[in-house]
């Protein structure tokens, strides 16, 4: 069965990042954010739901694009909260349970004997939109159940990028498992991100490169049978025991750029993965777009991952046999 399409439209980031942190947390749902009336106006995207703001409302009759089979507005005076007026300022467990469909909804939960489904993500031209792509690999998964994002960059980007930092990271979830492996909580290393879970990626770039091979067969062993339906994996570099964990996921996506330069760089890898008999599913993926304006704050991670960049990650998703794909718009 098809997963629900959500559009959720508003202005106030921290309203509407918190009302969609709440859905994906509940409910086996996509959410899609839009936090301009442009960017919804622009969008092309169908869904079953949208929940619009009040500022929304002209550009929703008047979208070229795409369409949106139920439509419900949030009001800001409770007396005009009538059929498919609802009003903003409430809980959104109350604002969801006069959608019955969503109430109904819920998340799926993995059985404690499976284990979770690892998709990897390398690129051997360190494209500069690795991390964003997983991130929104990451999401898109998460329509099919609880989701955990692991970045191993050697000096990750992503606190800066979410504006949040964890008192524990990586290095302090390994040597956890390192010392005490039978009784290890994961919870108080993971963090969530507009629906999916991560832990904070490595403080130091050094830190990395000390972890050993056996240490990192452990750390695998323990999130694969941690309870999420999939772990998203960024190799931002080859750790010990490379080859043997790329071997071990189920899907590998590596990552490319146009150009003879990149092609090169591409085709070495797949000849390296050849030579080791690695069986691994594997799919290229050729990013011709490049980072912009992400990192001076410019260009929001939420907005990326809601637009091109996450539209593309769903079609790849949703599409099998492909080995090339282009970037939309």
């Amino acid at each position: 069965m098809k997963n629900l399409e959500i559009a959720l439209c508003d202005s106030c980031d921290d309203y509407i990042l918190k009302f969609a942190s709440y859905i994906m947390e509940r409910a086996k749902v996509g959410v899609h954010i839009f936090t301009t009336p442009e960017s919804f106006y622009s969008d092309e995207g169908d869904y079953d739901y949208a929940l619009i703001a009040e500022e929304f409302k002209e550009v929703m009759e008047f979208r070229p694009k795409g369409v949106v089979k139920n439509k419900y507005y949030l009001v800001e005076n409770q007396e005009n909260e009538q059929d498919n007026n609802i009003f903003k300022y409430q809980s959104v467990e109350k604002i969801l349970n006069k959608i019955p469909i969503l109430k109904e909804t819920k998340a799926s939960i993995k059985k404690s004997n499976e284990k979770s489904r690892i998709i990897g993500v390398y690129s051997p031209v360190s494209h500069e939109l690795q991390l964003p792509f997983s991130m929104a690999m990451a999401q898109s998964y998460r329509t099919n159940g609880n989701v955990l994002f692991i970045d191993l960059e050697e000096l990750s980007i992503m606190p800066k990028l979410i504006g949040n930092q964890n008192d524990f990271n990586l290095m302090d979830f390994l040597y956890e498992i390192n010392t005490n492996s039978k009784d290890v909580n994961i919870s108080k290393y993971v963090q969530s991100f507009m629906g999916f879970d991560y832990i904070e990626p490595f403080a130091n770039p050094s830190e990395i490169s000390e972890i050993d091979e056996d240490a990192w067969s452990m750390f695998f062993s323990v999130i694969s049978k941690a309870s999420y339906d999939a772990v998203v994996v960024l190799f931002g570099r080859a750790i010990n025991g490379f080859s043997k964990f790329i071997e071990a996921v189920d899907k590998l996506y590596i990552l490319g750029k146009p150009g003879d330069y990149f092609r090169k760089g591409q085709e070495l890898f797949w000849n390296y993965l050849d030579k080791l008999d690695i069986q691994t599913e594997r799919q290229e993926v050729i990013l011709p777009m490049s980072a912009g304006n992400l990192s001076d704050g410019a260009y929001r991670i939420e907005e990326l991952l809601q637009g091109n960049l996450g539209v593309f990650v769903k079609k790849l998703i949703n599409e099998n046999g492909k080995c090339e794909y282009k970037m939309c718009g």
